[in-house]
């Protein structure tokens, strides 16, 4: 049976808890603009997880964690490089770790029904298997990872490859736990690779399509010029992966 899903409780939860200065994580213009993209997620748990509280783990910002605390009084917890953000997290009653994912598996035995990787695993220099494999065994039997990452064909890069713009920052191995800007960005098929090589046995990856507008005030013309051409599903900016782990999670 899944969860009550509606939409005016999360924009109201998500009002008061996300788009708060405190957050120091991009701030309240940042979360505003990306609002679809944190619905999505919620709602994709929504329609997977039982009525009774689960636990939960956000790796990145904790905004997912925050989120179903407060919607469902799902255990959260939130692991991410050091920072300002993670104080607030705390305040919220999410549990918090410091983990740099590049680096080494997890630095608790824990274990979660579901883990949120949104918006991550492109910043990561290196394999995603290797990352994904490290989520893999801190998942409960049959626990669920949900993962967003850009999409390598998206619109915005087939325009910046026209126009011979950079696309990606330099692919190097961070000196310290200083978060990188996109190092690599996967197709479908890419990611679908990565999760058989992680050890999933089931997963589903999909194109998706967020609306928001570049922040950029040159691009954003051409965003709107382009949105008939999200009706081919390569072209769209998001790839969604819902992945199990499988009954055995060593």
């Amino acid at each position: 049976m899944a969860r009550p899903w509606t939409p005016h409780d999360f924009d109201a939860v998500y009002e008061r808890y996300i788009c708060q200065d405190e957050m120091q994580f991009g701030g309240r213009g940042y979360h505003l603009r990306y609002r679809s993209r944190y619905k999505e997620c919620i709602r994709r748990l929504a329609a997977l997880a039982p009525p009774r509280p689960v636990d939960v783990l956000d790796v990145g910002g904790g905004q997912l964690a925050v989120l179903c605390a407060k919607l469902w009084n799902d255990s959260g917890a939130a692991a991410d490089l050091p920072g300002p953000h993670l104080s607030y997290m705390a305040s919220q009653g999410v549990e918090t770790f410091h983990w740099n994912l590049c680096k080494s598996d997890a630095p608790f035995a824990k274990k979660f029904d579901f883990i949120f990787f949104s918006e991550v695993i492109e910043h990561l220099p290196i394999p995603g298997y290797i990352a994904l494999e490290r989520l893999r065994k801190i998942l409960t039997p049959g626990g669920v990872l949900i993962c967003t990452t850009p999409n390598l064909y998206r619109l915005r890069n087939v325009v910046f490859m026209a126009l011979g713009r950079q696309i990606f920052d330099y692919f190097r191995y961070p000196d310290d736990d200083t978060a990188l800007l996109h190092v690599l960005e996967y197709s479908r098929d890419h990611l679908e690779w990565q999760f058989k090589k992680a050890g999933f046995t089931k997963y589903l990856v999909e194109y998706s399509y967020m609306h928001h507008l570049p922040t950029n005030p040159f691009y954003r013309p051409l965003a709107l010029l382009g949105y008939p051409l999200h009706l081919v599903p390569r072209w769209r900016d998001y790839l969604i992966a819902t992945a199990h782990a499988p009954a055995d999670t060593r």
